[in-house]
């Protein structure tokens, strides 16, 4: 669907975009053409119910939850099952930092390159020396047929003062462009208005209080750790080439430490999917090996599905996910594939770099898992 007639008011999200990952291919502002990968998210049921009032009451929604609980993910999701390879066009991220200030999401101005035109002798309309934010970028493109969608990363690293500072815009959906002067107006207006209400999402690491008055306007989620059920699921869509005995013995190893950590009292966080994740990629970079040496000799003693094998093997070659379909080939070639990687999660190799990437910086706690394995 091309953008002139595009619309997706109407679509309700459910989820479903990112059941496996996504791999898209765009066009840099070098004109290069440039690959991405959207890993999978599965939402709450309850966190779609929210998305769906979000967009209906036109308020920005607040999701706080422990870092690595997949908070900063859910805006880009959304984005894609709306818009799909083209939701780039549509979707815009503010990561805040400790000196961000309100106006930078809204507009920059170039002083620099203004004072060299000057020096230079050029005419100075001050519209050319505009930059746009991300905000300030949604804002323009956002439409009652496509609305832009917005993060705003970690509000919780900024200035007390930061979110309060957004009030006016995010009420009023306009800013003033200070620089351009009532009666210098010319390509650009000074007061840029949104069409149309961007659906915005805000995230926090609950590192510091939000103002009451900032609260007051937006929705809120809590997103909680998953369950079993949900972390199989999440795994199982990250990794779709491994049998379901493969994915729970993975899960509860983890679960287990999981709870390990919650009693030891050097423990300072509980961890998250994001680590989870991070244990199962290393362990598929290690186990990878095995796969591609099985499926070259394949190659050799199953001609007639050259093509498939040559396709699974390029995946791998260029990082690229394995999509069900070529999940459920590795199956049916190698179906030895789960027990194998089932042996390799008591790899005392792999068990060792287990807690290293659950606990990072609790080094204490390191020192105590590791002791125990040896």
């Amino acid at each position: 669907m091309s953008s002139t007639n595009r619309n997706v008011q109407n679509i309700r999200y459910t989820g479903s975009s990112l059941q496996e990952p996504a791999v898209i291919t765009y066009t840099d502002r070098d004109g290069k053409q440039q690959s991405e990968t959207i890993p999978p998210y599965i939402p709450a049921s309850e966190l779609l119910h929210v998305v769906e009032l979000m967009r209906i009451l036109k308020r920005p929604l607040l999701i706080k939850g422990a870092p690595g609980s997949g908070k900063t993910r859910l805006s880009k999701a959304l984005a894609y099952e709306l818009y799909g390879k083209d939701y780039r066009n549509y979707y815009f991220e503010w990561n805040i930092k400790s000196t961000s200030k309100a106006k930078d999401g809204l507009y920059t101005f170039d002083y620099l390159e203004r004072l060299r035109d000057a020096q230079d002798k050029k005419v100075l309309h001050p519209e050319k020396y505009v930059r746009k934010g991300p905000l300030g970028k949604a804002f323009e493109a956002s439409t009652a047929e496509t609305p832009a969608i917005v993060l705003i990363d970690e509000i919780d690293k900024a200035d007390i003062d930061f979110p309060n500072d957004l009030l006016l815009e995010l009420d009023q959906l306009r800013y003033e462009i200070e620089e351009i002067a009532p009666d210098m107006e010319n390509q650009l207006a000074r007061v840029q208005r949104a069409e149309y209400p961007p659906i915005i999402f805000i995230t926090s690491n609950e590192e510091k209080e939000l103002p009451p008055a900032f609260l007051r306007r937006c929705l809120f989620f809590y997103i909680e750790f998953p369950g079993k059920a949900d972390l199989e699921n999440i795994v199982q869509a990250n990794f779709p080439f491994l049998k379901n005995e493969a994915v729970k013995s993975a899960v509860s190893r983890f679960d287990n430490l999981r709870n390990e950590m919650k009693k030891h009292p050097n423990t300072e966080k509980e961890v998250s999917t994001s680590e989870l994740l991070d244990w199962m990629r290393a362990i598929a970079h290690f186990f990878e090996e095995k796969v591609k040496a099985e499926l070259e000799k394949l190659l050799q003693s199953k001609p007639a599905q050259s093509d498939e094998i040559e396709g699974i093997l390029k995946a791998f070659s260029e990082k690229k996910p394995l999509n069900k379909e070529m999940g459920k080939l590795v199956d049916e070639l190698i179906p030895d594939l789960s027990a194998s990687l089932i042996e390799d999660l008591d790899n005392k190799a792999l068990v060792d770099l287990y807690p290293y990437l659950l606990v990072k910086s609790l080094n204490d706690f390191k020192i105590h898992i590791l002791n125990s394995n040896a």
